[in-house]
């Protein structure tokens, strides 16, 4: 990875997730697809733009080494760049959220205390365990409006 950085706003959650499991700065595994993403709409630095600098709000995050594109001349992302490195990083946080947790959520320990456990393993602080819980609610929701089932039918309620 270069020495070269992107500093990227990102919610509360989704910053604490991703350092937790990346590092700071975050350096996206060679190959990715989030790094691809990022190589996709890496430009060069237009004259009347400033160089980006840290900021309590922004995660930085490495610009992934390329032939094509080194980072010493292209390391400029522009707002709607940003934007889909961070759809790209919401993805990744959903898929990584669904698989550890719908396998488990038919047990019978109560999803609000699934989640978290969960987003503590994760580095999300317990102040953000609603987000959390409200993504997965929604997600499941949208399937349910489709008529797909993605709830164990058998589950008991918890009481």
């Amino acid at each position: 990875m270069s020495k070269y950085l992107l500093y990227l706003p990102l919610e509360k959650y989704l910053s604490q997730w991703l350092v937790n499991a990346l590092g700071k700065p975050v350096t996206f595994p060679h190959g990715s697809s989030e790094n691809a993403v990022i190589r996709t709409y890496l430009q060069k630095m237009p004259e009347d733009a400033k160089p980006d600098t840290s900021d309590e709000s922004c995660v930085p995050i490495c610009i992934p080494d390329s032939v094509a594109k080194p980072p010493e001349t292209y390391n400029y992302m522009g707002p709607r760049g940003k934007a889909a490195v961070r759809e790209a990083i919401k993805t990744l946080f959903i898929r990584n959220l669904w698989s550890d947790i719908d396998p488990i959520s038919a047990s019978n320990v109560g999803l609000n205390k699934l989640i978290s456990a969960w987003c503590e393993v994760h580095g999300i602080s317990i102040d953000q365990a609603e987000t959390v819980r409200q993504i997965y609610y929604r997600i499941r929701k949208r399937y349910a409006d489709k008529n797909i089932n993605l709830r164990d039918s058998s589950r008991k309620k918890n009481t």
